[in-house]
């Protein structure tokens, strides 16, 4: 990132003599000069488990008596976005601990609606909001595509900010690009 007299940074008037390498920057942070991470929305991602080859939408294996527990389910879905849209089939491989939040890990696959096909995996955490049935979610995102139109993708961290319906086993969430903007 280039820093010119006239750019404004969070606020800040970026002038020529201020520093212009990583190092200067994380030495000045310990001034009061700051950069901050930017969100940019990536997309609206609607997910749903579906109907399992076992019966069930979603197994979840408590095998010491307590709450502390594995969960496997398989879904749909759907992302939305300016740059990205597309259909969604995953799956979950869940740890749930014993104080009743949710560690999702999951993988699956998008086919955009040109035909491409991308892959991605998140992990995070659910807290569940007592009495509602409803969870808060957060969680990191990475892609993974060959297809040239796309592999912008393979270079970008995001994270998810959901909420999972337990009644309806559906999660509804935005997804955001992390912009680095120390360098």
């Amino acid at each position: 990132m280039e820093i010119g007299a006239a750019e404004e940074l969070e606020g800040r008037r970026i002038s020529p003599d201020q520093p212009k390498s990583l190092a200067e920057k994380l030495v000045n942070r310990q001034s009061g000069f700051t950069m901050n991470m930017r969100l940019e929305l990536l997309g609206d991602m609607d997910l749903v488990y579906r109907d399992s080859a076992f019966g069930q939408k979603f197994h979840l294996v408590r095998p010491f008596g307590s709450e502390e527990g594995w969960g496997f389910g398989e879904g749909e879905g759907s992302i939305k976005g300016e740059r990205l849209n597309g259909k969604i089939r995953w799956v979950s491989h869940s740890r749930h601990r014993g104080d009743g939040s949710v560690l999702p890990d999951a993988d699956g696959v998008i086919k955009t609606d040109d035909g491409a096909i991308i892959l991605f995996a998140f992990q995070g955490k659910t807290v569940w909001v007592k009495g509602m049935g409803i969870g808060r979610q957060l969680l990191s995102i990475i892609f993974e595509t060959d297809d040239h139109r796309y592999r912008w993708l393979n270079d970008v961290f995001c994270v998810l900010e959901g909420a999972v319906d337990h009644l309806g086993l559906r999660i509804r969430s935005h997804v955001y690009v992390c912009v680095n903007e120390m360098v």
